[in-house]
């Protein structure tokens, strides 16, 4: 039966940053829109991160959100200080109940270009930044023992020719884990998850049209801009919702990823496959072979009769691999398992 209620955050206080414009200001609209009083966090820079701060960009998301009743303030702090993110947060509402990570730049290097310089400052933006805010804002977490985080990966993280993004947004999911398994000792009702979201915004437009340039300086041919079609598809409003239930209270998922992109949303989950265990039953102390490894692809590559790694509860994706000899070895003792492979 299909649940009627309406999902409310009235009272709750997030803080989005990266809210000005795309997703972050989409994300924004929709919760201020449910109640919640939103914190726009936003220094109106180029999607690279260069360009003066321009408070103009937040001021306007506030000024929508207080036209249509709701309640928000601006906020043009970097994420590197994200204790004075927190702090006016408090300030303006006494208290957090959400953040959305969703500040990032985007450098347009391929790997042969990529300095160290801008390496290190996509890092500093992604994934430090991230950090700071969390670790400002976690004390508050605690202390109430509630809160809802979500940090804002990439399709990037899968590979792409933006080594920096992809490597900062992947960092997420281990920081995201990390955190989870804080809450889950402290058995608090904070919960951290992670959105992959794909959306035709300013920050993927502009980078297209950086690429391109270069490639045309380069003599190189351009690809044909994406049909309108898709684009109008592609728009940030269709990531929201999934945003909005993470962050709201009913919401008991726990360092998982989800996608989320043109009304289309799944969650991903890590697959472990079939276990090879290169080491004769006869003696222990074998010592495996390059030989039983390329000999062993066909379990390494059964998924059917994996598993799937739990991530944020403190096993590291339990079984282990200490786990997972220690059932061996019991297996040798009180009977075989169909599912190891042994050479």
């Amino acid at each position: 039966m299909k649940n009627t209620d309406t999902l409310d955050f009235t009272g709750q206080v997030a803080i989005i940053t990266g809210a000005g414009r795309g997703l972050g200001r989409q994300h924004a609209l929709l919760l201020a829109s449910r109640g919640c009083k939103v914190l726009i966090n936003d220094l109106g820079g180029a999607y690279d991160g260069r360009g003066a701060v321009d408070s103009k960009v937040a001021d306007a998301v506030v000024d929508q959100i207080k036209a249509a009743g709701g309640e928000a303030t601006a906020n043009c702090e970097s994420v590197e200080e994200g204790e004075l993110i927190v702090a006016a947060a408090i300030e303006a509402y006494g208290r957090v109940d959400i953040v959305v990570n969703n500040a990032g730049i985007l450098t347009p290097e391929v790997w042969s270009e990529l300095t160290l310089e801008s390496w290190q400052r996509t890092i500093d933006i992604n994934l430090t930044g991230v950090f700071s805010v969390m670790k400002a804002v976690w004390p508050i977490f605690v202390k109430q023992e509630y809160g809802r985080s979500i940090m804002t990966c990439s399709p990037a993280m899968h590979g792409a020719g933006v080594a920096a993004y992809a490597a900062s947004k992947a960092g997420l999911i281990g920081l995201t884990n990390s955190l989870q398994f804080e809450a889950l000792k402290l058995k608090l009702d904070i919960k951290c998850n992670i959105l992959i979201p794909q959306a035709d915004t300013r920050m993927t437009r502009d980078f297209a049209t950086s690429v391109n340039q270069r490639r045309k300086d380069q003599g190189k041919s351009v690809p044909p801009r994406a049909p309108k079609a898709l684009t109008d598809r592609l728009s940030p409003d269709k990531v929201s919702a999934l945003i909005a239930w993470l962050a709201h209270q009913d919401c008991q998922a726990k360092a998982n990823i989800f996608e989320a992109g043109g009304g289309y949303f799944a969650r991903l989950n890590w697959a472990r496959s079939r276990p090879l265990f290169a080491v004769d039953k006869k003696d222990a102390n074998r010592v495996p072979t390059p030989e039983d490894i390329r000999d062993g692809q066909e379990a390494l590559s059964d998924f059917e009769n994996g598993d799937m790694p739990i991530s944020g509860d403190g096993t590291m994706g339990g079984p282990s691999a200490f786990e997972q000899v220690f059932n061996h070895i019991r297996s040798e003792q009180f009977g075989s398992d169909k599912n190891h492979r042994e050479v």
